[in-house]
């Protein structure tokens, strides 16, 4: 029998005892007096149970129970472990399969965008269309490279800087968009330009503009202008490949649209379709669908 158990059984004794004794009529000094000693003596068996309850929770707590508990928790553990093992030799299986099976389509893909180079767009840059803010100074140095898929043209412009007030940047414009080539594209070029720039670099400030003309002259500034490009040659050249073997119509079961100017959609896309029309975003004419749809 524990202590809780006994103190119950002593309660309920004197309960019954109590039952048993004649009534005495007492004063109301002697009830206060024994309303006063009963409700003592309730007050320490309430505080005399509840350090024992406290006490045997705390038993059964960490003596019965947590020992049990620490014991099943070790077997959940290796379980759902071994679960989890088991998906991730599956997943990491599987997603070697994935990327196995994603060359092909990465491939396809890229032939796609090279197929969508709109190589009627007009590389140009015109002097006037690269505006320094508020109409500062500008001056052209022509173009660091020019063909027929990527032209650079170099400027001297004012900025608004207290000391090196001119910059010498480079503008660029290329076929290749950044799903084919990725480009410079700085901040802070102090010039207002129309859509279309793959390349907007500041490389260097000075408070002169002669200053900047022979920097461009030093070998430091020939590594940088050579950087610009970055793997332009290799994707002309992986382009110049693409069009001698490929025309979009051997590509035309996995379109969904097709336009009359050569730009085309996919099923690798998702594409809105309002009232079952699609503009072209290159020519703006409506879209005929085809193919993969």
């Amino acid at each position: 029998m524990t202590k809780l158990d006994d103190l119950l059984a002593k309660q309920r004794q004197l309960e019954e005892s109590k039952d048993s004794t004649p009534v005495v009529e007492l004063t109301l000094i002697e009830q206060v007096q024994d309303n006063s000693h009963k409700i003592e003596t309730l007050r320490a068996e309430t505080e005399a149970m509840r350090v024992s309850t406290e006490q045997e929770v705390r038993r059964l707590v960490y003596d019965v129970y947590r020992p049990k508990i620490q014991q099943l928790e070790g077997v959940r553990d290796q379980a759902t472990h071994e679960v989890q093992d088991k998906y991730e030799q599956v997943r990491d299986r599987k997603q070697k399969e994935i990327e196995g099976l994603q060359v092909v389509i990465n491939q396809v893909k890229r032939i796609l965008d090279f197929l969508m180079v709109d190589t009627g767009k007009d590389l140009a840059i015109d002097d006037d269309d690269v505006k320094p803010y508020r109409d500062r100074a500008k001056e052209s140095l022509g173009y660091l490279f020019d063909d027929d898929y990527l032209k650079i043209k170099l400027f001297i412009v004012e900025n608004d800087k207290p000391k090196n007030k001119f910059s010498l940047i480079a503008m660029g414009r290329c076929l290749f968009g950044e799903d084919l080539l990725q480009l410079s594209r700085g901040y802070g070029v102090p010039v207002h330009t129309s859509f279309g720039y793959n390349i907007e670099v500041v490389f260097r400030d000075a408070p002169s503009v002669e200053e900047l003309k022979t920097w461009q002259e030093l070998p430091r500034a020939g590594t940088l202008f050579f950087e610009l490009k970055g793997d332009y040659e290799k994707v002309k050249a992986e382009y110049l490949d693409v069009i001698a073997k490929y025309t979009s119509q051997d590509f035309k079961e996995l379109m969904t649209d097709l336009c009359g100017c050569g730009y085309f959609y996919t099923i690798f896309e998702s594409i809105h379709r309002p009232n079952e029309t699609v503009k072209c975003p290159r020519c703006g004419q409506a879209m005929e669908r085809v193919g993969g749809v």
